[in-house]
């Protein structure tokens, strides 16, 4: 569905050459669909408590994971490729009823489990999730569904409506966020989500995001599952660490997101698979905190949301029974990751 170039349903100053966000095609209900383009995120019902159940028996069934002081565990970060597809298959088993009754014309490119273990260490920083597809004809979905009630103790989803029209659309983990400078004057305008056990929080990924530290004593445990047009190729982005350099666009097989071992691991090194099929200029602007202040005035985007406990470190791990791999010393455990991201959005 296209805007009406004078009747653009989010205000912005800066594009990456006329760059805005593609009508979300595989969303049947229009209504749904028109509230993901224009605000990002959209809450809805999802799961009933059979399929909560059964999601809750398979994670405690595959994972056993401590953390004195909090983490944040992916399932995607896992080197072990057979339990990652496993995961994926059988999230994907559970859910597929909704999926089907919720979308059309679309491809379920990967199920994981995401468990924010309680504890001073377990906040995510503020960020945009990484390219994935080609942004100029295709819009991702990602669906979050918490499998307890999330409260303002356990780790919400903070979000900032409208923000995935602010940016440019390549983004990588190889390269800083144009809001990396400005990061305490961003994570004002962050709303937290509080949902109920089963409930879903459809968005989309390139909204600016954070999670909240989990102070609540017991893990707040999600299934996150990621939508495309089925005719979407998958495609990263990756950039140099060099004066200059531009961002290569990498197709990748869809089967990238279940066995690429890199997402946790050496994550900033060039993709050891793929096909570079462009190479385009890093045109879009570093923010200052007045332009995106202005941004946020000019759409009616609110600041001063009540604030979780403040997020000052997150420890990472990434296999299902909590000992990471390949880490050579007990302090780099589950932190080389988070390192890696500090310095990338300051």
């Amino acid at each position: 569905m296209p805007d009406d170039i004078n009747e653009l349903p989010v205000r912005t100053l800066n594009t990456y050459k006329n760059w805005k966000p593609v009508f979300h095609s595989v969303v049947k209900n229009q209504a749904l669909a028109q509230t993901l383009h224009e605000k990002g995120y959209a809450v809805l019902p999802f799961l009933n408590t059979d399929q909560i159940k059964q999601l809750k028996q398979l994670y405690a069934n595959e994972h056993n994971i401590k953390a004195e002081k909090g983490a944040m565990f992916y399932t995607l970060y896992s080197k072990d490729h057979a339990y990652r597809k496993r995961i994926h298959e059988n999230i994907g088993e559970i859910i597929k009823p909704l999926f089907e009754e919720h979308f059309k014309d679309y491809k379920n490119v990967i199920n994981i489990f995401i468990n924010k273990i309680s504890g001073q260490d377990s906040g995510f920083y503020t960020h945009q999730d990484t390219t994935a597809l080609d942004e100029f004809t295709y819009s991702p979905l990602s669906i979050w569904i918490p499998l307890q009630d999330i409260t303002p103790e356990n780790g919400a989803l903070g979000v900032i409506e409208k923000s995935h029209w602010f940016f440019s659309p390549y983004r990588g983990i190889s390269f800083p966020f144009p809001f990396s400078k400005i990061n305490d004057t961003v994570k004002d305008y962050l709303k937290p989500i509080y949902l109920k056990a089963g409930e879903a929080l459809i968005f989309d990924p390139r909204i600016v995001h954070n999670s909240f530290t989990n102070t609540a004593g017991s893990d707040r445990i999600v299934a996150l599952c990621g939508i495309f047009p089925k005719d979407a190729e998958l495609i990263t982005c990756f950039k140099e660490k060099v004066t200059g350099s531009k961002i290569e666009l990498i197709k990748q097989e869809d089967s990238f997101l279940l066995k690429n071992e890199s997402f946790f691991y050496d994550c900033h090194s060039r993709p050891k698979t793929g096909k570079t099929i462009a190479i385009v200029e890093e045109e879009f602007p570093d923010m200052d905190s007045a332009s995106f202040e202005q941004l946020c005035e000019l759409n009616g985007i609110e600041k001063g949301f009540e604030q979780q406990a403040t997020i000052s470190h997150c420890e990472f791990i990434a296999e299902p029974n909590g000992v990471n791999s390949d880490i050579t010393s007990e302090s780099d455990k589950r932190s080389s990751f988070f390192q890696k991201l500090k310095s990338l959005i300051g």
